[in-house]
């Protein structure tokens, strides 16, 4: 259910820019940030797309707690993230990068805000 309305407010939020319905690339990239844990503590996620070229992808920003570290967010995310079968293919400063299958991530840390991109097509 919070899936179907995920996508319903990932849609209408589409509409009201003047796009076109999301595409079913932009909608699988949706939906994988919906399987992505969220650290614990992590509040008010916007999700938002974007497309160029060739490429789309999906980020989601969450606000981390303010005793929340980097290096600990971080080290969080190569644990789940690697339970759930990703590889973890680079890390450098606050920010992972991993692959699952076709599918692409990058998790980073900026202050207090927790990013997540990822696209479904692009390993």
């Amino acid at each position: 259910m919070r899936r179907l309305l995920l996508l319903v407010a990932l849609g209408a939020a589409l509409a009201a820019c003047g796009s076109e319905e999301p595409s079913a690339y932009a909608r699988e990239n949706t939906a994988l940030l919906e399987r992505i844990p969220a650290y614990p503590g992590a509040s008010s996620p916007q999700t938002s797309a974007s497309k160029t070229s060739n490429t789309e992808f999906a980020a989601r920003d969450w606000t981390l707690p303010a005793s929340a570290r980097a290096e600990t967010v971080i080290d969080w995310y190569i644990d789940r993230l690697q339970r759930r079968g990703w590889k973890v293919t680079g890390k450098s400063f606050d920010t992972i990068r991993a692959t699952r299958g076709n599918a692409s991530l990058s998790v980073g840390v900026r202050a207090r805000t927790l990013e997540a991109i990822a696209n479904s097509r692009g390993a």
